[in-house]
């Protein structure tokens, strides 16, 4: 890509102009990163020459990941900014640098070069995006892409390539992500992938930089090696030389087997309100490896999600999204969520004397104890202790005896 200041004046100004900000704003949907975290381009896209900044590649790929596979035009999208910054907090430099990111991209021109039927060549460049804008304060970028660019990105029917949007966001060069893409496009059955340098480098908008080899290996190739090491398209490369200098590039894939949290589903309609409360998609990864390594429960999970948007209905907390996210790493609601338990038609506390398979025995001093904090807490439907033993013993599975001098509840499995 190259820049365009005509189309950088005339789809940035909105960085001064309150009303129209507010008139895009009211027009821009809140729609989430796709779930299943995966996204898709035309390879004639990803083999097109141009360059970006690291912010504009994480731009491009928050809003590639809103594109969903029914769509037949591109809409206009609210991105938060705290997606731009997966693995960091959002600083005072962050305005700069996004408005940086937004003139930029705003202004980029996307040269896509292909071929008809009969093999002749055609070039055609517009400009990526229809509108870019950011207003100090938002917390959100409003973007929506050229329509231009829709037969590389939506109703893609053949020759096209899926990747994580996790892994996309966490590369730190963007050289790695380019050439994570376009290994990923060249490298269906195949292991090794041979690119000549002179097309690597016009890909890339290089022609004019890093002329020693050396410089390209170091801030580039390297860079982007490290990078890909953890991912499924890690490479080793060779040179290959045309006399004595290096001419193209042999990538050799690994293709080690990483588990992508993609992969992983949380429980029927829970990733969907979590995305909704506004949980990140680096947290939701983080949510998704604890369940998947079975340190969190679907039952802890239904619990925490149900609890702070109660907090939050209730004015006790104004965004229930952190409140969540820190309850479902840490364990934080676990006595709130035993306490809960024991209110449930079966009873399984911790502290219950055993007395057979299908026989749990409930001290009713621990019971009532129990219950007032429920009370306390807001989470029980009972007005007293004693309507709350009653609701108990209308079921069949409890019953009341006295052990040793001391009431007890006894519940016992049903048969069904």
């Amino acid at each position: 890509m190259t820049k365009s200041s005509t189309s950088a004046s005339s789809q940035t100004e909105l960085f001064s102009n309150d009303s129209e900000f507010l008139e895009a704003d009211q027009r821009a949907t809140t729609r989430q990163i796709r779930q299943d975290s995966l996204v898709a381009q035309h390879n004639d896209l990803i083999r097109a020459r141009y360059d970006m900044s690291l912010l504009e590649s994480r731009l491009f790929v928050c809003l590639l990941g809103r594109i969903d596979r029914k769509d037949k035009d591109f809409v206009l999208c609210r991105i938060p900014v705290s997606e731009l910054y997966p693995d960091e907090k959002v600083g005072g430099k962050a305005y700069a640098q996004v408005r940086e990111a937004v003139i930029r991209l705003a202004s980029r021109i996307i040269h896509v070069e292909t071929k008809d039927e009969q093999g002749r060549r055609e070039i055609v460049s517009n400009p990526l995006m229809a509108t870019c804008r950011y207003k100090e304060g938002s917390g959100y970028l409003i973007a929506q892409f050229n329509n231009f660019v829709k037969p590389y990105l939506l109703e893609l029917q053949g020759n096209f390539t899926v990747a994580e949007i996790q892994t996309l966001l966490g590369f730190r060069s963007f050289y790695s992500y380019r050439l994570y893409w376009l290994l990923k496009s060249s490298a269906f059955h195949k292991d090794t992938v041979v690119v000549q340098l002179a097309t690597l480098k016009k890909t890339l908008n290089l022609e004019q930089r890093y002329q020693n080899f050396a410089d390209f290996k170091r801030f580039v190739l390297d860079v982007a090696k490290n990078e890909l090491s953890q991912t499924d398209m890690a490479f080793e490369y060779q040179q290959a030389k045309t006399g004595r200098a290096v001419s193209s590039l042999h990538f050799h894939l690994s293709r080690p087997t990483i588990a992508t949290q993609s992969d992983v589903k949380l429980p029927e309609g829970t990733q969907q309100i979590l995305t909704e409360i506004g949980i990140s998609l680096k947290s939701l990864n983080d949510i998704k490896a604890r369940f998947q390594q079975g340190k969190l429960s679907e039952e802890y999970l239904r619990f925490a999600i149900k609890y702070y948007q109660e907090a939050k209905n209730n004015g006790r907390i104004k965004s229930p999204a952190g409140a969540i996210y820190k309850a479902l790493m840490t364990d934080q609601l676990d006595q709130e969520f035993k306490i809960w338990k024991a209110e449930q038609p079966i009873y399984n506390s911790p502290k219950a004397i055993t007395k057979g398979p299908k026989t749990e025995i409930i001290e009713l001093d621990m019971l009532r104890e129990q219950f007032t904090t429920l009370r306390e807490k807001g989470l029980s439907n009972h007005d007293s202790f004693d309507k709350y033993l009653n609701w108990m013993l209308q079921q069949n599975e409890y019953d009341m005896d006295v052990l040793n001098g001391r009431e007890i509840l006894i519940y016992t499995e049903s048969k069904s």
